[in-house]
């Protein structure tokens, strides 16, 4: 590692490590601290020889960055020199990789000053058990991690989901604000035609199990269209019958579209707005005007019964 001094011999006294502090610094060193000092957190000064202990919050290259008791942050910097142990038996002591400086692990150090808040370590020791606690922080940050990342997504999914939500609703809102101010409007004409005057009525006919209209039916339609768009305020109302041939499911079915094709000829051919009509209203084989026993009976059941109604409330000017 450039920018330090190495020491030769077999072994690599503390004076080394002071030396490689001096070379650093540049000045020399200060008197009054030394290494009986207490494990501590007083700002690491230059040529200071120190010991202190602490947590390590990160590493980078040879960098160990360690928090003390007090919160104060302190850079350790690594060495070929610098001795990474754990103890070994009663007074043995471990050698062990730099790579288990991890993060979550309290270390203690002995080293020299090389600048206001940094320290040349000569050496570092923790306990295996710190060890093992440090490696289960790690060993659940990842899984955390991804955990959290993959909650920040789908966070970040429901946020959209939310604004598209809140877009549909307030879509939906405006909608619902529309029909009940139409639904209002056909109220009002609803409950003033309750009081209304009956114009015109007619009555078509159609063959059994038919709804198709017959020419004079449709003769009778147009007279109907003709004297009803001269009207001011006029609705017409459509019902359907069946006589009681067949089930009573089929027949209302039947029923519903005999009226549903007068409208359409009146709408087609007599120029009749559908707002001026109400709901077609499909009666089935109810309300029969004649007797079902009898063909002919039946032949007048048969029908659609169409009214033109004027609103008074409506007409009024």
């Amino acid at each position: 590692m450039s920018g330090f001094m190495r020491c030769t011999g077999v072994s690599i006294p503390s004076i080394c490590l002071f030396a490689v502090g001096l070379a650093l610094a540049g000045t020399p060193p200060q008197q009054g601290n030394t290494s009986a000092n207490a494990f501590g957190s007083e700002s690491v000064s230059r040529g200071e020889k120190v010991k202190m202990e602490g947590l390590v919050i990160s590493r980078q290259d040879n960098i160990v960055t360690m928090r003390t008791g007090d919160s104060d942050k302190v850079e350790i910097a690594l060495t070929d020199y610098t001795k990474v142990v754990v103890p070994d038996g009663l007074l043995g002591k471990k050698q062990m990789p730099v790579s288990d400086l991890i993060p979550g692990l309290w270390i203690k150090v002995k080293g020299v000053g090389d600048s206001p808040g940094r320290l040349v370590a000569e050496s570092i020791s923790f306990s295996p058990k710190d060890l093992r606690t440090a490696n289960a922080i790690q060993a659940g940050l990842l899984p955390l991690d991804t955990e959290f990342q993959a909650s920040k997504r789908q966070i970040q999914t429901n946020v959209q989901d939310i604004q598209a939500n809140q877009q549909q609703i307030q879509t939906s809102q405006t909608l619902i604000h529309a029909n009940q101010q139409q639904i209002g409007e056909a109220m009002k004409r609803v409950s003033e035609i309750t009081d209304y005057d009956v114009k015109y009525k007619a009555s078509v006919y159609f063959p059994s199990s038919s709804a198709a209209l017959s020419p004079q039916a449709e003769i009778a339609l147009k007279g109907l269209a003709k004297n009803a768009v001269g009207l001011k305020g006029y609705f017409l109302e459509v019902k359907g019958f069946t006589d009681s041939s067949g089930n009573a499911a089929q027949n209302q079915e039947l029923s519903l579209r005999r009226a549903q094709t007068v409208i359409a000829y009146l709408q087609e051919s007599g120029n009749i707005s559908l707002t001026h009509v109400f709901t077609p209203g499909g009666m089935g084989e109810a309300q029969p005007v004649s007797s079902n026993e009898t063909a002919h009976g039946r032949a007048e059941n048969r029908r659609v019964e169409i009214k033109v109604l004027v609103s008074r409330g409506l007409a009024e000017p």
